[in-house]
């Protein structure tokens, strides 16, 4: 009995100084973000929209998610860096034509995460053809 109680109180004491280390070092490391949420709605569109995200260069990693939720219509989402490279895209296509008695919801969604991104206006591409539905884009910076 007296072992165990040794035994626990050592790795009791071990566990707390461990944590303590650790929390004392998390702290003397800064580590700032920033975020960003942005909700359209579409409303029929066929206008192709650019939202723009823009890295400074002591941004090292960023994250775009989107999601979308589309009753009729059509929609492709495209991620541009700044020299115009496509780093990613999806599309999502309701299949019920406008006059039908069915309903659809059709959800897509992008997760990007990219590490030393280049520094400079990104580009999420918003490209509908008749679409009714909503969009959100979340992005963050570290």
């Amino acid at each position: 009995m007296k072992n165990t109680i040794k035994l626990v109180s050592t790795l009791s004491f071990f566990l707390l100084f461990t944590l303590g280390v650790f929390a004392q070092s998390q702290s003397t490391h800064q580590c700032n973000s920033t975020t960003s949420n942005r909700n359209i709605e579409l409303e029929g569109s066929s206008d192709t929209e650019n939202i723009k995200i823009e890295v400074d260069k002591d941004v090292n990693k960023i994250h775009i998610g989107v999601s979308s939720t589309i009753k009729s219509g059509y929609l492709t989402v495209e991620v541009y860096d700044p020299k115009g490279n496509k780093k990613g895209n999806f599309s999502v296509e309701s299949q019920i034509k406008p006059g039908d008695k069915k309903k659809e919801l059709v959800c897509g969604q992008m997760q990007k995460q990219i590490d030393e991104p280049i520094e400079g206006t990104w580009i999420v591409k918003l490209i509908p053809r008749d679409a009714v539905g909503t969009i959100s884009i979340h992005t963050s910076q570290i």
